[in-house]
Formats: C-alpha cells, sequence, structure tokens
C-alpha cells in the first residue's frame, strides 16, 4: 500500500515523494528531486498514527536512526495544504530540520485516505 504525492517546495524545487506501507510498524519514505540531485530513501519502522493527519516513526539511515515525523498540514488562507517532514537525530544533525512541501488538494485528500487505510497502531498514550 503507498500514495505518492508530487510537491513543490518553497525554493520551487519539484519532487515525487511517496510514502509506502509494508507491514503494519514498517515501511518507507522515497523523496526524489526532479533535476539532478540524489534520491533519498529512508526505511521506516516503529509507525504510528498521530490522529488522522500524522505519523510518528523512526528512520534506518546511516550513524544514528533517526526520528521522523510526517504530517498533513491544511490549506490556510492563501498558503496552500503542505505535507511537512520533520527530521532529528541525524549524525551532526546534518539533516535536521523541517522540510514543508506543498501539495494539491487532491494529493492532500488521497494522502489522508492513505493513512486511514494504512490504519498504523497509535502513538501510545502517556501514563
Amino acid at each position: 500500500m503507498r500514495v505518492t504525492v508530487n510537491p513543490v517546495d518553497a525554493n520551487g524545487q519539484r519532487y515525487s515523494i511517496t510514502l509506502e506501507k509494508t507491514a503494519a510498524d514498517k515501511g518507507f519514505i522515497r523523496i526524489d528531486p526532479d533535476g539532478p540531485k540524489d534520491v533519498t530513501i529512508i526505511k521506516l519502522y516503529d509507525l504510528r498514527a498521530s490522529g488522522a493527519a500524522a505519523i510518528l516513526c523512526r528512520g534506518d539511515v546511516s550513524g544514528p536512526d533517526v526520528n521522523v515525523a510526517c504530517r498533513l498540514l491544511p490549506a490556510e488562507g492563501d498558503t496552500p495544504p503542505r505535507l511537512r517532514v520533520e527530521i532529528s537525530g541525524s549524525l551532526f544533525r546534518l539533516y535536521d530540520g523541517i522540510y514543508d512541501y506543498g501539495v494539491t488538494p487532491a494529493e492532500f485528500e488521497s494522502t489522508l485516505a492513505f493513512l486511514k487505510a494504512a490504519a498504523f497502531p497509535p502513538v501510545p498514550a502517556n501514563v
């Protein structure tokens, strides 16, 4: 099960981003920039749903595994809907940051439908 969006970042760079579920709490995210740049594929594990429009997980990368949060942000005023990818815990913080990608309303809805159908386990409640 997977979903692909073709967003544009704040600098006008186009991408193809695919989120795929491969097991109950595993998958991957593939970030493929349009043009002569490297494709980034991060294996994801411990995937958890954080509400209807977000997932939190760990990413298997070289060096220490990173924390990854993917959130769908609805349109606000003149700002189109966005896919936000937040990365923390990378080696020397090289890739840490918040990356926003503008998506179309149709991509927003198809990604919401994917998250609902994927039925990732919920983030445990703090006790």
